[in-house]
């Protein structure tokens, strides 16, 4: 019998202005996964499924409580948290792609510094109530 694996296509792209490629990994299945502890399996063993070390993917998460945003990408063509996201509740293989809307930083990384200056012109924050 075959041990259940989790299988992931993963966009990557080493600079901003070098060319998308795609690298498939499988790693193996825990109950309770999501994306982001998926990507952190990759991270530790950055080995793609025909068995080439590669560096590990570039991506970011901060929360893990689906407040900031941070790990936001697109997973199997819709954007959603990777916090949040289950894999369970995912078709595979899994794809991951960086947020269209924002300039590629590397692999999944994108540079949302737009989402903040926007904020702060707006003043789009709520005050502590600290003197």
């Amino acid at each position: 019998m075959m041990d259940k694996t989790i299988d992931l296509d993963i966009r990557r792209q080493d600079t901003p202005y070098s060319p998308p490629y795609w690298q498939a990994f499988s790693i193996p299945y825990q109950e309770g996964h999501n994306v982001v502890s998926a990507l952190m399996a990759i991270r530790e063993q950055p080995i793609t499924r025909d068995g080439h070390r590669v560096d590990p993917v570039a991506w970011e998460f901060n929360c893990m409580e689906e407040v900031c945003g941070a790990c936001s990408m697109i997973i199997n063509g819709h954007p959603r948290q990777a916090c949040s996201t289950l894999i369970d509740t995912l078709e595979q293989p899994i794809r991951l792609e960086p947020l269209s809307k924002f300039p590629i930083v590397r692999d999944l990384m994108v540079d949302r510094s737009r989402i903040f200056s926007d904020l702060k012109k707006v003043r789009a924050w709520i005050g502590l109530g600290y003197p």
